[in-house]
């Protein structure tokens, strides 16, 4: 690295890589994410690799989440570029589909571990986002922290658009000057945000599932780790109502919902056991608005993932609670969040593992996958078996509390009979029949003495509330 940056326009961004890497057959680009996505840089990368215009060696790319267009991935590139994504959407999802791009498994905890010296990973070139602190002229990495410091340091070449649109964040976002070779200040385009959820327009079966989970698991002084999208947005909704105390933040995303939160006073992270008085995270993604709240805002903090998925990190900060999605469920106690089935990829497991696997105790918190009985198409994301050759995000042996508009099944501790009927009871009543009717008739369904159909099984609780859910139409 060099010890002071020099100033490009985003043209010089090719040939500087062509010009470092002489004679080399391949090299790795790691490439910063989500909300703060290096766009116009990859952009002129990839036009530089379509013209031919300079003797690029070949190049790999490797990111998690990045949004807006993904030019390297189309058709007819991937024996130049490829990229080896460890979450995906939109362009990147539908190349790994098709075979043109890399679906590369990791846990945020472990991202990393992934990328460090003498790992396959470990990049050659940084192509990230910082914003400029206008008194100080120090940089921040924004909105989007992971694990860019370790790419960064390892890195031989550090390239960093400079972006006036993106907040300068606390914590563990400030990047030292000297680890900067080169900045982009003309030509990029702002960072992404998103309209804020929509938490008084909640479908039925969403506010039905935020009520349960709020009612039987947020109490006083909880730590939480939220995901995003309209489930946990209806968790964040009713929390709000509910108005509990001192709740505390610890996640790898922030968003709308949990700044939502603390500006309402019900986060104050003041019961958290580590970072008490500040939520941390290691991404921030969502409205212009979040992104004003968290500017120069010292109650939200960044680190690096690896720190705040980190099991003994989680751990100290219980009473946890963790809510996550997922795309399906098995009787067994599997979930799958990152394929529909062998053949469809879709996203990633991302951190719902760290979080599951850290407060497996459940003396430590309550690990919750939260999603609704059907997909839109009106089949049940509850099924007998997991797709076979996919990957888990949770095992049957982790234990997590699953809670569907109908209920809440508390998987921790059961047999693997009592587990099938546990799951099969908060099912859509249109499959629900038949899933008990397998479980009845499969011997390796171990049944409880006095098993009825009739009966509620442990670990259940069903949803009792006034929000009406139609039977028929529900999706």
């Amino acid at each position: 690295m060099n010890f002071s940056s020099k100033t490009i326009k985003l043209d010089d961004i090719a040939g500087i890589i062509a010009a470092g890497f002489k004679g080399r057959d391949a090299i790795t680009c790691y490439i910063g994410s989500n909300a703060a996505t290096p766009t116009a840089s990859i952009k002129a990368l990839t036009d530089a690799v379509k013209s031919g215009s300079h003797r690029l060696p070949f190049l790999k790319m490797v990111h998690i989440l990045l949004q807006g267009p993904v030019p390297y991935v189309e058709e007819g590139l991937q024996d130049l570029i490829m990229t080896y994504s460890i979450f995906s959407s939109g362009p990147v999802r539908e190349a790994a589909n098709q075979g043109r791009a890399f679906y590369l498994p990791c846990t945020l905890a472990n991202l990393d571990g992934l990328i460090k010296q003498g790992q396959k990973y470990k990049p050659d070139v940084v192509i990230i986002k910082v914003s400029r602190h206008s008194s100080t002229g120090e940089y921040s990495l924004g909105l989007s922290v992971e694990a860019l410091h370790t790419a960064i340091d390892h890195a031989k070449i550090v390239i960093a658009e400079v972006d006036s649109s993106m907040p300068f964040t606390q914590g563990q976002s400030l990047v030292d000057a000297h680890a900067i070779d080169y900045l982009v200040e003309e030509g990029i385009k702002p960072v992404y945000d998103f309209p804020a959820p929509a938490f008084k327009h909640l479908s039925p079966e969403e506010r039905r599932i935020g009520a349960l989970i709020t009612e039987h698991f947020i109490r006083n002084g909880v730590t939480l780790q939220v995901g995003i999208g309209k489930i946990p947005d209806a968790v964040v909704g009713t929390i709000k109502e509910a108005n509990p105390k001192d709740l505390g933040i610890q996640t790898e995303l922030y968003g709308d919902g949990l700044m939502l939160l603390q500006k309402a006073g019900i986060v104050t992270n003041r019961k958290k056991k580590i970072n008490m008085g500040y939520s941390t995270t290691s991404l921030i993604m969502g409205s212009r608005e979040l992104y004003d709240y968290v500017h120069m805002r010292s109650g939200v903090q960044m680190r690096p993932s690896s720190y705040t998925n980190a099991s003994h990190t989680i751990r100290l900060n219980n009473p946890f609670v963790s809510v996550n999605t997922a795309i399906g469920v098995d009787l067994f106690g599997n979930v799958w969040a990152d394929f529909i089935d062998p053949r469809r990829y879709y996203s990633g497991v991302g951190g719902q593992p760290d979080f599951i696997r850290a407060i497996i105790d459940s003396s430590i918190g309550t690990p919750i996958i939260a999603m609704k009985s059907l997909t839109n198409k009106g089949a049940s994301k509850i099924s007998l078996m997991h797709p076979p050759g996919i990957s888990l995000t949770a095992s049957a042996y982790d234990g997590v509390v699953l809670v569907t508009e109908y209920g809440i099944a508390d998987l921790r501790g059961l047999t693997l009979g009592n587990k099938a009927l546990a799951i099969a009871n908060i099912a859509h009543p249109n499959f629900r029949d038949d899933f008990l009717r397998q479980i009845y008739d499969d011997p390796s369904f171990t049944k409880p003495f006095n098993f009825s159909a009739a009966k509620i099984p442990h670990g259940v609780t069903l949803y009792q509330g006034d929000i009406a859910v139609d039977y028929e139409t529900a999706s």
